[in-house]
């Protein structure tokens, strides 16, 4: 695995098919989304989860057909760095691509290496009696994606598909057993009408945190320099993702509501209630397996990012090498050393004990849950204005070719992401507690990267346009 060095160095050409596109589309997680996150859009949205989620999917359809539209045209591994460069100019793109490789290095570094330690320890403690704290875990974990990612993409994306495809099972059967026994208020479809809200929630406060449950659904479009026909299969890949899991989310939401009999829910309690114990642990086992897979996702394609950027003279050179296997090998360590400084960070301030409420109750057993909501708020921030440009970008090109249902969907993604921006600054669905780190962290964020994009303007001028020449290969 010893790097290549040299100012070609590139990625693999023409392995990946359509279905390792979907593969890696499935970095959302959909798994962990519905399990972790479809239980607080349950409970915001006061009992009609169902209904959000169809609203929600209309909105993000309408971002991934910009997507789709783009990756029929270019098919680079920048993702959106490309695709803003078409349409809204160089500059614009730089600072697009450095927002969203930052947010997704975020997101699938240190959100993931922290979530999936406390997960595991959880799950190992609980059944198994293997109390190994929750940090030890984490680098554990993080270590394991990166080994993956950089064995190679063919690896890391039949992984991900197989790790999604058996963590499923242990849902399918739970919703089986809910719709056969109908739960305390038998089957109803009272979930889909926005007028029976319950008192305290709203469709707006529940729309906003479905769209993270869709977060990373783009992520195929790094793959384009490796895919055997990018703009048939990155298309699909993006589109037949959201569907497939909105349909998955959507299910599991019904199910959770039905099976309750309120607005609350937790899917493992529900899997002991309905089937059995055993159940339950799967279930568990399930949401801790896809967090992994969510982890392989996001950073196979952060790496590609990193290497574009590296490559075009905007980031260190070193980052620009890939190893025998094609493979950005050096932007993946670089993700995982991040990953572990972030993991000593969160542990220095949130040690390994619970975190407790004022009365001494225990609201999460790691306190360090925190640091997650932080990395996740600073991703989902950071992420929804990405969309909002690259739907601004997806607008001019529809204007320009007189594309009428690509402009009703630029629009329709363009309303949806700038309620995600819009989520961070209103009260009842703003972040709380040390939450609100993230919404702070994620301003600055796009203040660094803005002041990048100034210093390399001022410093590396040809290299900025470079960047956005090298796409032109791509159209």
């Amino acid at each position: 695995m010893e790097p290549v060095e040299s100012a070609a160095a590139h990625l693999a050409h023409g392995k990946l098919t359509t279905i390792d596109c979907v593969a890696q589309s499935l970095a959302v997680g959909p798994i962990f989304s519905a399990a972790a996150i479809g239980a607080i859009l349950a409970a915001l949205s006061g009992g009609v989860s169902p209904f959000v989620v169809i609203l929600t999917t209309i909105g993000i359809l309408g971002i991934g057909y910009c997507v789709a539209e783009f990756a029929k045209r270019y098919s680079g591994s920048g993702t959106v760095y490309e695709f803003v460069a078409h349409s809204l100019g160089k500059r614009p793109a730089v600072f697009t691509a450095g927002a969203y490789h930052f947010a997704a290095l975020t997101l699938g570094g240190p959100g993931i290496g922290i979530i999936v330690g406390i997960q595991a320890h959880v799950f190992f403690d609980s059944h198994m009696g293997i109390d190994i704290p929750w940090w030890v875990w984490g680098l554990f974990f993080s270590a394991v994606i990166m080994v993956v990612n950089i064995v190679g993409v063919q690896v890391s994306v039949r992984t991900q598909l197989t790790i999604i495809g058996v963590s499923v099972i242990p849902f399918l059967i739970l919703i089986v057993a809910v719709l056969t026994d109908g739960g305390p208020n038998g089957l109803s479809l009272e979930s889909f009408n926005p007028a029976n809200v319950a008192a305290g929630g709203s469709v707006f406060k529940g729309l906003l945190f479905g769209i993270l449950m869709f977060v990373g659904f783009e992520l195929a479009a790094a793959l384009g320099e490796e895919t055997s026909d990018p703009k048939r299969s990155i298309p699909i890949a993006v589109l037949s993702t959201i569907l497939i899991v909105a349909v998955f989310y959507l299910i599991t939401q019904y199910v959770g509501v039905i099976g309750s009999g309120g607005t609350t829910f937790d899917f493992a309690a529900l899997g002991e209630e309905y089937v059995g114990r055993w159940l339950s642990v799967l279930i568990e086992l399930a949401v801790l397996l896809d967090i992994i897979a969510v982890g392989i996702g996001f950073q196979a394609a952060v790496s590609r990012g990193l290497f574009t950027l590296a490559r075009d003279g905007l980031l260190p050179r070193p980052l620009a090498t890939t190893n025998r296997r094609n493979v950005p090998q050096n932007a993946q360590i670089t993700i995982f050393v991040v990953t572990a400084i972030v993991i000593f960070i969160a542990l220095a301030k949130y040690g390994t004990g619970a975190l407790l409420a004022p009365d001494g109750s225990v609201i999460f057993p790691e306190e360090a849950f925190w640091a997650f909501l932080i990395a996740s708020t600073v991703g989902g921030f950071i992420i929804c204005i990405i969309y909002a440009i690259l739907c601004i970008a997806a607008l001019r090109m529809f204007f320009s070719t007189k594309q009428a249902l690509g402009i009703v969907a630029g629009i329709i993604g363009l309303v949806i992401a700038v309620l995600g921006v819009a989520a961070q600054f209103i009260e009842g669905t703003a972040p709380t507690g040390d939450a609100k780190w993230g919404r702070t962290l994620g301003v600055i964020g796009i203040i660094v990267v803005a002041l990048w994009l100034v210093l390399n303007m001022a410093t590396r001028p040809q290299a900025v346009e470079r960047a956005g020449d090298h796409t032109l290969h791509h159209a």
